[in-house]
């Protein structure tokens, strides 16, 4: 069970461990909230796409399923996840059938969703087109749709009965290719007010998405490397600065042959060397956002935000390589610098 402490200097106090059910807040208004507003309790990758999507049709009928929030990943996976308020026998079950149609999805209609939900949810007015641009830059690698055959699926509760923590091991076991997770939620008091604190039960975190795989022998293994490599890259900026593998003020450069097209390449290095700032990107150790950059110094960046903000100030269309495949230091991109601190730390 996990204690949360409100402290104030040497002196601790446990809050009162309750439950949604017993201060009134409900699956959808509350729970869902809370995902909906701060996706990063689950996965600090994840953009919500649309909740409570309900339009699945056959050339024989329709289907009434509602998966609670449909979100991508940078690595370019769709994520089905399902919540409940408290411990479900069936959530597993649900969770599987969702996966199974939201496999379906194109990119087109992925970005329908989107448009209308932003709509329903902000009241902004977002043409497909627009939220297709959005999803697309929010992916940090090559984005097919292909990786959609593997849905990634995330079970929320506040606990999770045996029956469904043995079949999700089982499932894991049988269909390596297949990703379910089971994250657990508690909810604390103190006087009026509450808190809420997230962790991922199952699989337990390990070092599996920066390790090796064999070829698998199913249909979907070379969808499932893809994204293993996928996810790969985009944890190339918190391997580094875990590492501390780049120093801290390093300059990186943007090198782009072989990623784009040589009419793309011109266009950006040109406005690059239009001035001296645009081309001034340093390291810092953050573990998401480790770029500065001299043209734009409000904020750190990410390596995808970065390129993305170049690419539309020199008047490029968005484009979804890898970012990590793109930054530089001393000649070797992230992925590289990465990929070689996760060989040194497997020689150890």
């Amino acid at each position: 069970m996990a204690h949360l402490l409100r402290v104030v200097g040497s002196e601790a106090t446990v809050l009162e461990r309750t439950s949604m059910v017993d201060v009134s807040l409900s699956e959808t208004q509350h729970l869902e909230g809370w995902i909906k507003a701060h996706p990063e309790v689950i996965d600090d990758s994840l953009k919500v796409v649309t909740t409570q999507f309900g339009s699945w049709a056959s050339l024989t009928g329709v289907a009434h399923e509602r998966p609670d929030v449909l979100a991508l990943s940078t690595s370019g996976e769709i994520v089905v996840i399902e919540l409940k308020r408290a411990g479900d026998r069936r959530v597993h079950l649900q969770a599987l059938t969702y996966g199974a149609l939201a496999a379906g999805f194109s990119k087109e209609l992925l970005a329908q969703a989107h448009s209308a939900w932003l709509a329903k949810e902000h009241g902004e007015s977002v043409s497909v087109e627009e939220a297709l641009d959005r999803l697309t830059t929010h992916v940090e690698s090559e984005w097919t749709e292909d990786l959609f055959r593997l849905p990634r699926l995330v079970l929320v509760a506040e606990s999770f009965p045996a029956q469904v923590l043995t079949t999700v091991q089982w499932l894991s076991s049988v269909a390596p290719d297949l990703t379910i997770e089971c994250h657990e939620y508690q909810v604390f008091r103190d006087v009026d007010r509450l808190y809420a604190s997230f962790q991922q039960l199952y699989p337990v975190d390990t070092l599996e998405d920066r390790q090796l795989r064999p070829v698998l022998s199913s249909g979907t293994a070379e969808v499932r490397e893809r994204v293993v490599t996928n996810r790969r890259r985009t944890k190339s900026v918190t391997i580094i600065a875990e590492a501390e593998a780049i120093p801290e003020g390093a300059r990186l450069t943007l090198e782009l042959e072989t990623l784009v097209k040589p009419a793309v390449i011109t266009q950006v290095r040109d406005w690059l060397d239009g001035d001296f700032d645009r081309n001034n990107v340093t390291w810092t150790n953050h573990p998401t956002r480790p770029l500065a950059w001299a043209a734009d110094a409000s904020h750190t960046w990410t390596p995808s935000a970065l390129r993305n903000e170049i690419f539309a100030r020199a008047g490029v269309t968005p484009h979804s390589f890898s970012a990590a495949d793109a930054w530089c230091y001393e000649g070797e991109n992230l992925y590289v610098i990465a990929s070689r601190v996760v060989e040194d730390g497997e020689d150890l």
